[in-house]
């Protein structure tokens, strides 16, 4: 494994993210994830994205810098009624959350898992 994969599994590992779930927020496929990883592909199209979502840059991924935090985008502040449904989600069940997660990818326009425009959803509670 090269740095740019050991960086992105560190990243994944702190995050509490798998392959197929970065693969979801980036918009690729969880194979293209896999390949970053044990490939290296450093000509990445997508490596800022994945570094977003890793809350870190493409130069601490690509090994430019060593501070997995430097110049890393900050994170997103919620409304007050994002903050209110993350309370909620959090208070609820494992089933319940799997239920709501479904309700919500739906109402999204992600479809349930299988669709044809959609990509495979998987969730699995804490």
């Amino acid at each position: 494994m090269t740095l740019i994969g050991q960086r992105v599994q560190e990243r994944l590992a702190a995050a509490g993210l798998s392959q197929a779930e970065l693969a979801r927020r980036v918009g690729v496929s969880q194979p293209t994830i896999f390949n970053l990883i044990h490939r290296s592909k450093k000509g990445s199209t997508k490596l800022h994205a994945v570094a977003r979502e890793l809350g870190t840059t493409p130069a601490y991924l690509s090994g430019e810098t060593d501070d997995p935090l430097e110049d890393a985008p900050p994170e997103p502040e919620l409304s007050r009624e994002e903050r209110e449904l993350l309370d909620c989600y959090r208070a609820l069940g494992g089933a319940q959350k799997a239920a709501l997660f479904t309700i919500a990818m739906s109402m999204a326009g992600q479809g349930p898992a299988g669709s044809v425009n959609a990509p495979a959803l998987s969730y699995r509670p804490d």
